[in-house]
C-alpha cells in the first residue's frame, strides 16, 4: 500500500462528510433524542446518565429508534481546518464565525451529562473553543480580529479557576488536557500570560512519577488513556516550540511513558495505557499525529497501512469507530471517527516522501 492509497481512502472519507454537509452522529449526542425528549425524563440527573450510555453503547438500530438529528459539530470542522497541528482541508471560518456563541465561546451540538458535570446544548466548553481558536488562526484570521479576542476573553476571566482552566463555566473540575487546551488557545490569542504559565506549571507538576497523567483529579478521572495523554504530549510540545522554557523533561517523561503503556508489543496504540482489549479509531488518529510530531515517521505510517486494512469500510466510505475481540465497531461518528481519522492521515500523507514508491509495508500478516 502506498502514499496515493491512502490519499484516497482520505479523500473519499472526506468526500462523503462534504456530501453530509459535515452532519452526523456522535457518542455522546443521545440527550437530544426526541423520544427521550418526549419522555419528560431528561429532569433527572441519573436517567440522563442511563440514557446515554444506553446510546453509547447501544447498536444503531437503537440510535435509530431514539429519533437523534445528525448535527454539525464545531470540533469537526476545525479539525479538518488544520486545528492541533493539522491540515487544512477546508476553508471552514466562515461557518465557524457564525456558530460562535454570545459569550465567546463554541460548544457541542448536544445536550451533555457526564459524571463531574451537566452541559447544555452549544454551551461554551474550554476544548471545543480552544480546537477552533487554533484552526481560526491557522486559516489566517488576525490574532486581533473580535471573535479571537471574545473567545480569549471567556477562556481568561470565565474559566480561569486560580492555577487552571475549567471545563465550563459553571463548574470547577480540572481536566489536565482541557485547561492546557484553554492555555494554548489563550497563548496563541494574546502572548505569554501568567495564568497560561500558571495552568502550564500546574499540569507539569500533576505528571505522576512514571511518566503519565491522569485525565483529571476528581476519584473517577483517575484513568490514562490514550488519546488523551497524547493531547497533553503534543500540546507541550507546541509551548516549547513557542519558546517556554522548563517543559522538556515532562515531555521526555511523558513520551516514555506513552511509548510503553499506550502501545502495545506490535507498535500498535492502545485505548487504555498498558491495556488490551477495544481499540477506540480516536485513540489510533491520535497516536499518528503524535508519532509524526515525535519523529517516528515509519510507525505513524504502519498504523495507517494498517487502520487503512483494519478500520476503513470501503463500501462505506467511512472509518469504523474501532474494533472489539471479535469483529468491529461499525458505528460511524463523524467528530468522534471520521474528522479525526482525516485529520491523522492527512499529517502522515503530508510528512511521507512523495517520492517514495512503498513508505510502509503492511501489518496485515502481524495483526
Amino acid at each position: 500500500m502506498d502514499r496515493d492509497h491512502l490519499i484516497d481512502i482520505r479523500d473519499r472519507v472526506l468526500t462523503r462528510m462534504m456530501a453530509a454537509e459535515f452532519a452526523g452522529a456522535d457518542p455522546f449526542d443521545g440527550l437530544e433524542s426526541a423520544v427521550f425528549r418526549a419522555s419528560r425524563l431528561g429532569r433527572f440527573r441519573l436517567a440522563r446518565l442511563a440514557w446515554l450510555q444506553a446510546i453509547k453503547r447501544g447498536p444503531d438500530v437503537l440510535r435509530k429508534a431514539a429519533r437523534i438529528p445528525l448535527m454539525v459539530n464545531p470540533k469537526t470542522l476545525a479539525l479538518l481546518g488544520g486545528a492541533a497541528k493539522g491540515v487544512v482541508l477546508c476553508d471552514v471560518r466562515d461557518q465557524l464565525l457564525k456558530m460562535q456563541n454570545p459569550d465567546g465561546g463554541w460548544g457541542y451540538p448536544f445536550e451533555w451529562q457526564a459524571r463531574a458535570f451537566h452541559a447544555c446544548r452549544h454551551q461554551s466548553s474550554a476544548i471545543v473553543t480552544s480546537f477552533v481558536v487554533d484552526a481560526l488562526i491557522e486559516s489566517g484570521l488576525a490574532k486581533d480580529h473580535p471573535t479571537l479576542q471574545q473567545a480569549a476573553s471567556l477562556i481568561e476571566s470565565k474559566l480561569w479557576r486560580g492555577g487552571y482552566f475549567t471545563y465550563f463555566d459553571h463548574t470547577n473540575v480540572e481536566i489536565h488536557n482541557a485547561s492546557l487546551w484553554a492555555a494554548f488557545a489563550l497563548h496563541r490569542v494574546i502572548g505569554p500570560n501568567d495564568k497560561t504559565t500558571q495552568a502550564v506549571e500546574r499540569v507539569r507538576a500533576a505528571q505522576k512519577a512514571d511518566g503519565s497523567w491522569p485525565y483529571g483529579t476528581r476519584s473517577h478521572h483517575r484513568f490514562v488513556d490514550g488519546f488523551h495523554t497524547g493531547y497533553v504530549l503534543d500540546l507541550l510540545d507546541r509551548f516549547r516550540a513557542a519558546g517556554m522554557n522548563g517543559v522538556s523533561d515532562a515531555i521526555a517523561r511523558g513520551w516514555q511513558f506513552c511509548r510503553a503503556q499506550c502501545f502495545d508489543q506490535y507498535g500498535l496504540p492502545r485505548s487504555y495505557a498498558g491495556r488490551d482489549g477495544y481499540l477506540d479509531a480516536h485513540a489510533v488518529a491520535q497516536a499518528m499525529g503524535s508519532l509524526i510530531r515525535f519523529g517516528d515517521t515509519g510507525g505513524a505510517m504502519r498504523i495507517a497501512v494498517w487502520s487503512a486494512e483494519k478500520l476503513f469500510d470501503s463500501e462505506r466510505d467511512l472509518f469504523f469507530a474501532g474494533l472489539g475481540r471479535w469483529e468491529p465497531d461499525r458505528r460511524n461518528y463523524i467528530r468522534w471517527t471520521q474528522a479525526w481519522m482525516v485529520w491523522a492521515l492527512s499529517i502522515v500523507i503530508e510528512k511521507t516522501d512523495r517520492n517514495a514508491p512503498n513508505p510502509a509495508r503492511s501489518l496485515h500478516a502481524e495483526f
